[in-house]
């Protein structure tokens, strides 16, 4: 629980007379950050407070400072896969992409190519990656839409790749559960426009406000919204489940 944001500070700026000597940069600059650092903190506060509804259940906003939750989709993806994996347990979850170690503890192992981590179980590229045992639950949080994508050289067609791969891992009936911000990768929007048989669901969120709240949409009225345009960060992004 975050505590009350602190009252803005009065002396942060004070307004300039005959008789105020004037600021050096550097007090100026000491001064703005302390402003900063109020507006953050009530920001967050005023965010810890709200929830956000989405498939029929309320959720409380994922608040933190690192990486800047508050101002971002991370806010709305972290308490929704965390749910889920909650609800289904760690035994037979691999997670793609080291996101939740960040923010709680667990228990499942974890692939990511790049990061190097304790939570962090394969450094391998998901295309190529093979695990150890048949998962009954993918989990990835804003991760798939780099594959072919933050790459040079690009390989659009990777992104589905990357699908297929998971798909073949999962134990039958096993579920692939991942969000990904509209807006970043053509070949995710390539992706959510056809038909996909082991697609069994597709739910999106829009963020509607600049201090960061979230309502659930359909994805025909929120496809064509751009990443970081015209508010921070995503400004959509796609809950996905494909089951085999």
């Amino acid at each position: 629980m975050l505590d009350a944001a602190p009252a803005l500070d009065a002396d942060a700026a004070p307004t300039p007379d005959a008789h105020t000597p004037a600021l050096d940069a550097a007090q100026l600059l000491a001064r703005v950050e302390r402003l900063e650092q109020q507006m953050q903190a009530l920001r967050m506060s005023t965010l810890a407070a709200r929830r956000f509804h989405f498939d029929g259940r309320d959720y409380p906003y994922h608040v933190a400072r690192g990486n800047r939750t508050w101002d971002n989709e991370r806010a709305v993806e972290l308490p929704i896969v965390r749910h889920e994996l909650q609800r289904h347990g760690s035994a037979g979850v691999i997670e793609v992409g080291n996101v939740l170690g960040h923010y709680f503890d667990i228990q499942h192992p974890v692939l990511d190519r790049y990061e190097r981590s304790p939570t962090v179980t394969w450094n391998e590229d998901v295309v190529a990656f093979r695990p150890p045992f048949a998962p009954q639950l993918v989990i990835s949080i804003s991760t798939l839409e780099h594959v072919g994508h933050s790459e040079q050289p690009r390989e659009p067609a990777k992104f589905r790749r990357a699908l297929d791969a998971i798909l073949d891992w999962l134990a039958p009936g096993g579920r692939l559960l991942f969000t990904v911000p509209l807006g970043y990768n053509p070949a995710v929007r390539d992706y959510l426009d056809a038909p996909h048989a082991p697609r069994t669901a597709l739910r999106c969120l829009r963020r509607t406000t600049l201090d960061n709240l979230w309502q659930q949409a359909d994805y025909a009225d929120v496809r064509e919204l751009r990443y970081n345009r015209p508010l921070p960060c995503a400004n959509a992004i796609a809950v996905v489940e494909l089951t085999r």
